[in-house]
């Protein structure tokens, strides 16, 4: 049986899975890397710790698969990356990557000349930190050696499949990220690229993610301990392949992850924007196929940083078990989860994480349990949203990270008032990776049959009614949080 290989660049570490046709994991590895801060607010990675930790993961889910031999590779990778290259292929500076907030000024300048309601009606989303065209900005006005060093601007998953093929090329829902994009026509919008000042040139071919974007090497054949020739798919953004790993082809389910931020997503069958561009909009794997997204930053980061300074030493299963214990609502303990500022739906990089309503009753396991409730809180905001375009998803589809716990799962189905289910098996992101090679190498028919034969769901967790009545009500709560803060968070960052 054909065996195919997904390779995912995300932030902290690279991931390689081998499934088989019908997506039974055969072998998975992964290998981390750290984030480089050189200043406060900055965020950058060296796309060569990348391309190496990818060589390691696929040797490593070679030898726990045993004999494989790989029909076709897909990718993956963490959006919005700037990652300039060479004529001959190889970085110019270290990439800037998506949490990075150096491109503040160049933001709310492009937004005041062009107009938010311009922005969003050609790109598809409101314009923020991190994004491509924002430090594209910057570096034309920080950097201009770098700019005239470069050959192409491509996204962190594209410099992995230059270093396998030796082609140049992005696709369509990475570009989709970038806000140089025309999302209802996926292609490069020439308005949106003059608008941010951008040298046309920069810009590479964008293919549809399950195009075959080339084939593997013989140099990087030697150093990923594979045959030369292997067809490679141009892949796709890592929250596209997460769709495609759980199942996500059109509406009516909506996934939600909870890494080290948070995601709500929802399939589209056609590009339908929020007027108040608190989602975003992007263009999915799937050929003829978007996705609505509500992003928050600082979902399973927020119970990170909790463990890491208030409870080192204690597992993360520990800290679900104790949060467990505690009613739902905390007896009256709220958390705004704005540790590093919030995108959807306040687009605020000056907001900041707060507990409110703290008494000497509560302790550690209070403030666990009220971290996993902000979280849920922050993505209710999301589905909010998404209801008021439409009917809204009827069920949640969690797959990795924080929503594995059940504890979660439990909060986030009463907090939402949804079913929750889990799609089965490990590593969904690398897997939508290597069902998009499937499909553009014919080994799946359509992405019908692609998902029918490799995702499978638990039963679903349904939410208590008690819960849910008391969380619709703390909801409120959290809603009026932000605005009576705002003004308290501006001035305490200025």
């Amino acid at each position: 049986m054909p065996t195919l290989l997904g390779i995912d660049i995300g932030t902290s570490a690279a991931k390689a899975v081998l499934i088989d046709g019908e997506g039974t994991v055969l072998g998975v590895a992964g290998c981390e890397y750290p984030i480089d801060q050189p200043l406060p607010g900055w965020a950058e990675q060296d796309p060569e710790a990348w391309w190496q930790a990818a060589c390691a993961a696929v040797r490593g889910a070679l030898a726990a698969a045993g004999a494989a031999d790989v029909a076709a590779i897909g990718l993956s990778g963490q959006m919005h990356g700037t990652v300039l290259v060479s004529p001959a292929g190889r970085p110019v500076r270290p990439a800037i990557i998506w949490p990075d907030q150096r491109s503040q000024a160049q933001v709310e300048r492009a937004t005041r000349q062009l107009g938010l309601r311009r922005l969003g009606r050609l790109a598809g989303n409101r314009p923020a930190v991190g994004f491509t065209a924002a430090s594209l900005l910057w570096l034309l006005e920080n950097e201009p050696e770098a700019l005239a060093a470069s050959d192409r601007v491509i996204l962190p998953k594209d410099y992995i499949r230059l270093r396998l093929t030796g082609h140049v090329a992005t696709e369509v829902s990475d570009a989709s990220a970038t806000l140089l994009f025309d999302v209802a026509r996926r292609r490069w919008s020439r308005e949106l690229v003059t608008a941010w000042k951008v040298p046309h040139w920069l810009l590479p071919e964008v293919l549809e993610s399950t195009a075959v974007a080339g084939e593997l090497t013989r140099e990087a054949a030697a150093e990923l301990g594979l045959r030369a020739g292997i067809p490679v798919v141009a892949g796709a953004a890592d929250q596209a392949c997460q769709a495609v790993g759980s199942g996500l082809i059109d509406p009516g389910l909506a996934s939600c992850t909870i890494g080290t931020g948070g995601q709500l997503l929802t399939a589209l069958t056609a590009p339908t924007l929020d007027p108040e561009l608190r989602l975003h909009t992007f263009c999915h794997a799937i050929p003829g196929r978007w996705y609505s997204m509500g992003a928050i930053l600082s979902a399973g980061l927020s119970l990170s940083w909790f463990r890491e300074h208030f409870a080192p030493g204690a597992s993360y299963e520990e800290l679900a078990a104790e949060a467990a214990g505690i009613p739902a609502g905390c007896e009256g303990l709220l958390f705004l989860p704005y540790l590093a500022g919030e995108r959807t739906p306040h687009f605020d990089p000056q907001a900041r994480g707060a507990f409110v309503g703290l008494t000497l009753r509560h302790g550690r396991a209070h403030a666990v349990r009220a971290i996993m409730e902000g979280v849920c809180f922050a993505l209710r905001d999301a589905l909010e949203a998404m209801r008021e375009l439409g009917p809204g998803p009827a069920q949640i589809v969690v797959a990795g990270g924080g929503g594995t716990s059940h504890p979660w799962q439990e909060i986030l189905a009463a907090v939402l008032g949804l079913p929750v289910t889990v799609a089965l098996g490990p590593e969904r992101t690398a897997v939508g990776a290597a069902v998009l090679a499937g499909l553009g190498t014919g080994l799946y028919r359509d992405p019908v049959e692609a998902r029918a034969r490799t995702v499978r769901y638990a039963p679903p967790v349904e939410p208590r009614p008690d819960d849910m009545a008391r969380y619709e009500e703390l909801y409120q709560a959290y809603r009026g949080l932000y605005p009576a803060l705002k003004g308290s968070f501006h001035a305490l960052d200025a």
